[in-house]
């Protein structure tokens, strides 16, 4: 495994059940799976930044489930000990100009969470 991978996935595995990718439980809805799929696959396509707008929108109940991902991210990359709304990686990508020192990071981070998601039960209901 790569090692940038490795260093985030402890604390991956920790910060799933911090955003509530995870339930009390332990358990993770299925669609998680599908969600960090895309969301590497939306950074390929589309860059950084449309990305993370995507998936920071909370305007529906999947929308929300979904804006877990960049707040996921933006406590494994940025600060592990705050509550980030669904924005706060975003501008603080456009805020601080970090696009380009940051996307390595964030990809790894989105891996390393994938990976972290297979510690817990799938709650396929």
């Amino acid at each position: 495994m790569n090692k940038r991978i490795d260093k985030y996935l402890p604390v991956a595995i920790e910060i799933i059940r911090d955003v509530e990718i995870a339930d009390e439980n332990g358990h993770v809805k299925n669609e998680f799976n599908g969600y960090f799929s895309s969301f590497g696959a939306s950074i390929i396509q589309s860059g950084l930044k449309p990305a993370l707008a995507f998936f920071s929108n909370e305007n529906s109940e999947t929308a929300k489930q979904k804006a877990k991902i960049p707040k996921a991210i933006y406590k494994l990359v940025i600060d592990k000990d705050i509550e980030p709304e669904a924005n706060a990686l975003l501008l603080y990508i456009i805020n601080e100009n970090k696009e380009k020192e940051l996307l390595p990071k964030i990809l790894d981070a989105s891996i390393a969470l994938k990976l972290a998601l297979r510690t817990y039960n799938w709650d396929k209901s």
